[in-house]
């Protein structure tokens, strides 16, 4: 086992290293294995601990990193050349070995990753030579490099079922060097990746779930990076009274909506869901809870994106419809005026505050035209175990680092609920089935481009979820960090060019 020392590094010794960056996630990770990370913030500790093929760009493509370069030898081969000088924390370089069985271990049949899916073309993954990899695919698959994302494992270790946090040698600019119980994890240098070590020797990442205790430790000094984790009003407040904290506001990647059930009774008629959707103010929200650190979503994929099309219907807030839409679906008003609902609903959420706030907002627009919202609140774990599952009736969550457009299938298509996709509500629709299974084999950009406008525009008519807001990428961090770019997908390999300064010295 790698992890020997994962209990030994203390809080506070690592809170008063001047050489240690300090990150503030609101929840825990989940999994520090790259073939069952699921959720964003086991993504970003993954990111820094596994090194991968390739890396998402800033605008949906791909862009190199343990793969120098790529090529299509033919429509269903693909082969990768490797980069030399990355090595595993035990010192051993990573080879086309480690890399094949990585890849077999998530297409096992019985392997259980979410990445499976993603990868469900590849037939065969050889190694050419030490220094090149290739993928033998059943059928041309324009999607196939989100699943060259996956971070590569050791050989030896990637038939290993549940490894605990760190047991992993890591092969990224990271280590795991110690887990503490409510989550937080210390990741210490990898002196073997690439040709040298990254500039800052250790980071924290500490789990604080209580929005105000992250705001009191980045003006005290013990945390130095907060992403997205802020209450818009706080983030402004911030920035005017503290001169040792910087923030940095950019395009995200990013997509908020409100995910529904259509197996509940009453949901899965469209008149009801399109209800929903012009109850909503998101205008409103955008501008008085974010206060314009969102945009105001009609689609998932975002502007900077790629696929993304202005050719899909809004929905406009009009409440007045909304109600007349209830109505001529059968809910309708029990007792005009009077306190009575339409249809009650539970929405379920997390104990975040913004969340909440959020969810209180989602409330009151939705009861003015009689739909009455339980807000269920609950832990990160709890509550992301429901909606993978499907108990809910009602949430709202955002996709994290929207890359390929391919996310359109793994969200809509009736084949891939979870494990399997993200099909969480159980949306069934041939039609859109048959079009994001076109779009991802067709190879020429353009018509993808045009095949997910199609399924866009069908989304937004048959409402499967209701399009939010794209919120912005916040960064809110201490002078001392130096260097960092945020990346619109939410990653953190920004820290590899980054510094830690002493205040003062800028």
């Amino acid at each position: 086992m790698v992890c020997t020392g994962c209990q030994r590094t203390p809080h506070a010794d690592l809170e008063a290293d001047a050489a240690t960056l300090r990150i503030a996630f609101e929840a825990k990770p989940s999994r520090v294995d790259p073939r069952y990370a699921s959720d964003a913030y086991s993504a970003r500790v993954v990111g820094l601990v596994f090194v991968s093929l390739v890396t998402p760009g800033a605008d949906g493509g791909f862009r190199p990193y343990l793969a120098r370069s790529w090529r299509w030898d033919d429509a269903r081969t693909c082969t990768f050349d490797l980069t030399e000088g990355f090595g595993f924390e035990d010192g051993r370089p990573v080879r086309a070995d480690d890399v094949v069985a990585t890849f077999q271990a998530v297409l096992a049949a019985d392997s259980g990753s979410p990445r499976r899916s993603t990868l469900s073309k590849v037939l065969a993954v050889e190694a050419v030579g030490g220094t090149s990899v290739r993928f033998h695919l059943s059928e041309p698959d324009a999607a196939f490099f989100e699943g060259a994302t996956l971070g590569v494992l050791a050989s030896e270790q990637a038939a290993l079922d549940n490894p605990a946090a760190g047991e992993l040698l890591a092969s990224g600019p990271y280590r795991v060097g110690s887990v503490e119980p409510d989550g937080s994890v210390g990741l210490v240098r990898n002196p073997h990746f690439l040709h040298a070590p990254v500039p800052i020797p250790r980071i924290h990442i500490r789990v604080i779930p209580d929005a105000l205790t992250r705001v009191l430790e980045l003006e005290n000094g013990s945390v130095d990076l907060v992403q997205s984790a802020i209450d818009p009003d706080t983030v402004d407040w911030l920035a005017r009274r503290d001169e040792d904290i910087e923030v940095t506001r950019t395009a995200s990647a990013n997509f908020q909506y409100l995910g529904i059930n259509l197996r509940h009774a009453v949901l899965a008629d469209v008149r009801v869901r399109r209800a929903l959707a012009h109850a909503i103010d998101r205008d409103a929200i955008t501008r008085e809870i974010f206060n314009g650190q969102a945009r105001t979503a009609d689609s998932m994929l975002p502007p900077e994106h790629w696929a993304h099309t202005k050719h899909v219907h809004s929905w406009r807030y009009d409440p007045q419809h909304a109600r007349a839409l209830l109505d001529r679906a059968g809910l309708r008003d029990p007792d005009g005026d009077g306190p009575q609902p339409r249809v009650s609903l539970d929405f379920k959420t997390t104990t975040e505050d913004l969340s909440r706030r959020i969810a209180e907002v989602l409330a009151a627009q939705l009861a003015a035209v009689g739909i009455e919202l339980r807000i269920r609140s609950y832990d990160w774990g709890t509550f992301f175990a429901d909606i993978q599952r499907g108990e809910f009736h009602l949430y709202s969550l955002q996709w994290v680092g929207i890359a390929d457009p391919d996310i359109l299938r793994q969200v809509l298509h009736s084949e891939l609920r979870p494990p399997l996709g993200s099909n969480r509500g159980g949306f069934v629709d041939r039609r859109t089935d048959r079009l994001t299974e076109l779009a991802r084999g067709a190879m020429d950009p353009d018509m993808r481009r045009r095949l997910y406008a199609r399924v866009e525009r069908r989304a937004a008519r048959l409402l499967p979820y209701v399009p939010l807001w794209w919120p912005e990428r916040v960064i809110v961090s201490n002078r001392r960090l130096t260097g960092f770019q945020a990346h619109p997908a939410g990653d953190l390999l920004g820290l590899l060019d980054a510094r830690l300064e002493p205040l003062g010295t800028r």
